[in-house]
């Protein structure tokens, strides 16, 4: 009895093994790498166009939503404001649109993209709660790190990097400043851009206990803060901050309920109509040009874009199904053989986390082969004087290929047992 169980805890064990890392080895040695489609709104056509990379390789196409098709250099020209260095080696610049005319300086001003990614947001990724709050008026050219960083909690805890150990009174300093306006401890969240690669430092947006949103700086070695007022039912998710010198746009702010806003030097809120947008499984990237704004987001299977005016007021929109969402034959072919897999990570996620997906009902085609083949191997053995095995067909209506597998590693003892 012993040995039985023993042989039935190994055979569960090979298929949980064989399901988490079959379908790895099946990509890294078969595997069909997917091109990646970049959907634009073009200003000269004023309708959507995109690239599409087909496949591995350097083969592209370039069509319009309409499904015209374009060779390289004419879908350049659609897109004049990112390819606006081509434009000016061909001659073309200044270039007019709407009326107005732009040159290389005018396009350079207005350039901006803006980016937000599942990876980014709270609880995506693990993040060491350490940040150096720089001086955001070093009184020189360039930005540079701190000797302190401050592990935000019941207190703004200032730590001197050098010499590891607590600064007490800058700790006190800055923990005062914000509880004199009115900050109620612990922090719950910071956000902020941990960089001195950037025009200027903004500083670190703190979220107290009861959900207020406060803005920190240090300024000439003194705290600076500042509440951001917010509306009545507005529940802070997450920040980013993008320190920008050609924009007045600051950073992008996700609520609770997933709307997101662009968030103006002055802290104005812009709401942005993005339908459809899940902000936990669909990266955005948004477009800043003389003459348009256009959100991208997309998932696995598409591509959603939306064009607005300088006012954010929505004109047009267009949903495209990528590429990389076909699946290739041979993804056909293993999903009909093995009826599920075990994923230990997330595309959206940094974290390990076990997720069983199923492959759907084809798989049971692979069922019903290793059924079959289980039938016939059972036959003969049963034929050699052995009884008939249920729960090794049991095993194999449950988990296909990898149950066949499993009985191929670990076959039951044929021996005759002694009388």
């Amino acid at each position: 009895m012993t040995a039985r169980l023993a042989r039935w805890s190994l055979l569960i064990l090979i298929v949980f093994l064989l399901a988490v890392w079959l379908p790895p080895l099946k990509d890294s040695l078969l595997g069909y790498r997917a091109g990646q489609t970049r959907l634009f709104y073009s200003p000269v056509a004023e309708t959507f166009v995109y690239q599409e990379q087909l496949g591995e390789g350097h083969q592209f196409s370039y069509r319009d939503r309409e499904g015209n098709s374009y060779p390289r250099e004419a879908f350049e020209r659609l897109l004049p404001f990112i390819y606006y260095k081509n434009m000016e080696l061909w001659g073309e610049l200044p270039l007019t649109l709407g009326g107005q005319e732009f040159d290389k300086a005018a396009i350079r001003a207005e350039r901006l993209v803006l980016q937000l990614k599942p990876l980014e947001l709270p609880g995506h990724a693990p993040r060491i709660p350490l940040f150096p709050l720089l001086e955001s008026d070093p009184g020189r050219a360039g930005l540079s790190f701190p000797e302190d960083v401050f592990n935000p909690g019941d207190a703004l805890v200032f730590i001197n990097s050098d010499a590891n150990q607590v600064d007490t009174a800058l700790s006190e300093t800055f923990s005062k400043a914000l509880a004199q306006q009115d900050f109620q401890f612990p922090v719950r969240e910071v956000f902020g851009r941990v960089s001195i690669l950037k025009p200027f430092d903004a500083g670190f947006f703190l979220l107290d206990s009861s959900g207020q949103l406060f803005h920190l700086q240090r300024l000439n070695a003194q705290p600076q803060v500042k509440a951001v007022r917010l509306p009545e039912d507005m529940q802070v998710r997450f920040i980013k901050v993008t320190e920008n010198r050609h924009s007045e746009v600051l950073g992008l702010l996700l609520d609770q309920a997933g709307r997101l806003y662009l968030m103006q030097q002055d802290y104005r809120l812009t709401a942005l109509e993005l339908p459809g947008y899940r902000a936990d499984d669909m990266a955005i990237k948004l477009i800043f040009n003389p003459l348009y704004r256009t959100s991208v987001y997309a998932d696995e299977q598409q591509i959603h874009a939306q064009v607005m005016d300088r006012d954010y007021r929505p004109l047009d929109s267009y949903t495209h199904r990528a590429f990389a969402a076909q699946t290739p034959f041979l993804d056909y072919v293993w999903q009909a053989l093995t009826p599920f897999e075990m994923q230990l990570r997330d595309a959206n996620s940094r974290y390990l986390s076990l997720q069983w997906h199923w492959h759907g009902w084809h798989g049971l085609l692979g069922i019903s082969l290793a059924l079959w083949l289980g039938v016939v191997w059972l036959a003969r053995r049963q034929r050699r004087g052995q009884p008939w095995d249920w729960p090794s067909l049991a095993l194999l209506a449950v988990s296909g290929l990898y149950g066949a597998l499993a009985l191929l590693l670990l076959p039951p003892d044929d021996r005759p047992s002694a009388d």
